[in-house]
């Protein structure tokens, strides 16, 4: 019984862990943007692409 109890509060407690990160992540998005360096600038050299598919 205490096994099972044990691993229904684990699986419990890593679904709230993902969840939480999952929420900060979406919160905090604008400001990992800003700090991740390749995000907004990777995709600038594509756009030179464009005119030859078009």
């Amino acid at each position: 019984m205490k096994n099972n109890l044990k691993l229904i509060l684990g699986i419990i407690g890593g679904v709230v862990v993902v969840g939480s990160i999952a929420v900060a992540m979406i919160h905090f998005w604008d400001d990992l943007k800003k700090l991740l360096p390749c995000f907004g600038k990777c995709d600038e050299g594509l756009d030179d692409f464009d005119e030859i598919e078009a």
